[in-house]
């Protein structure tokens, strides 16, 4: 039995599903009507809800550790073509991490520790260099909206980062001056419908998709990826993996599971 445990923030997804037939005469916007709604746990708790999808046949253990603060992101969107007419988002302040004994205890015991951090204030740099600590021996796999340290780097496996994200970085001198070197082969980048990129290689997704929504594909990409490296340990059939993962998201509606 693999013991798994997800660090990071947490949101509430809501999907406002409706239908527009003419502008408002106030402005010249769409009059919005509601037909149904959909909610759904989002960012670390999407990775924790496919994880537990993946394991569901296993006896594998799946624990989290999560914000209090609950962020809300809703979207109105059209029930016929699925196109987005607005995103409204309800910040929160994220307190910290705590390190309780109690949750001391779940990062010594995992084999396998998946952080999902959004920049929000619930994991800082520390942190992260905190749960490695504590932890030697687990596979670390590390998705972040921060700038990436050599430290950070360093107590981790393996880095997930979307396109953006990576060019980002790379605009940071500190970044590059470290980024191609050995640890450039921890380092996977998503691009979305083309597949991903590892150690200058291309890992194109098998499967052509009728792209529906991607909200939360990089979490299920994050997911898949640390469960198919777990159970193979390759981390380039476990790419091919976590790719046709979120092809299979991609092509529903929602933040949504496989």
């Amino acid at each position: 039995m693999k013991k798994y445990l997800i660090i990071g923030e947490r949101c509430q997804d809501i999907f406002v599903y409706g239908k527009s037939n003419r502008l408002s005469p106030e402005a010249p916007i769409p009059i919005f009507v509601p037909i149904n709604e959909v909610r759904t746990l989002g960012m670390a708790m999407n990775v924790y809800n496919n994880l537990k999808a993946m394991c569901s046949s296993s006896k594998n253990k799946i624990n989290y550790i999560v914000s209090r603060a609950l962020s809300v992101k809703t979207r109105f969107v059209d029930d016929k073509t699925n196109h987005y007419f607005l995103r409204v988002d309800s910040l929160e302040k994220y307190d910290r991490i705590q390190f309780s004994e109690k949750r001391l205890k779940q990062i010594r015991e995992a084999d396998c520790i998946i952080i999902s951090d959004y920049n929000k204030g619930f994991l800082h740099e520390e942190d992260i260099l905190m749960i490695r600590k504590t932890n030697q021996k687990a596979w670390i796999f590390l998705d972040t909206k921060k700038i990436v340290t050599k430290k950070m780097l360093d107590a981790v496996n393996f880095l997930k980062m979307n396109l953006n994200e990576w060019k980002n970085n790379m605009q940071n001198e500190n970044f590059k001056k470290f980024v191609f070197t050995k640890r450039h082969a921890k380092i996977i980048v998503t691009l979305g419908d083309e597949g991903a990129m590892y150690n200058g290689e291309l890992y194109e997704t098998k499967e052509v998709v009728k792209t529906l929504d991607v909200s939360g594909a990089g979490d299920t990409f994050l997911a898949g990826l640390a469960f198919s490296f777990i159970n193979i340990g390759d981390i380039k059939k476990s790419i091919d993996i976590a790719n046709i993962y979120a092809c299979d998201v991609v092509k529903k509606r929602g933040v949504s599971c496989i």
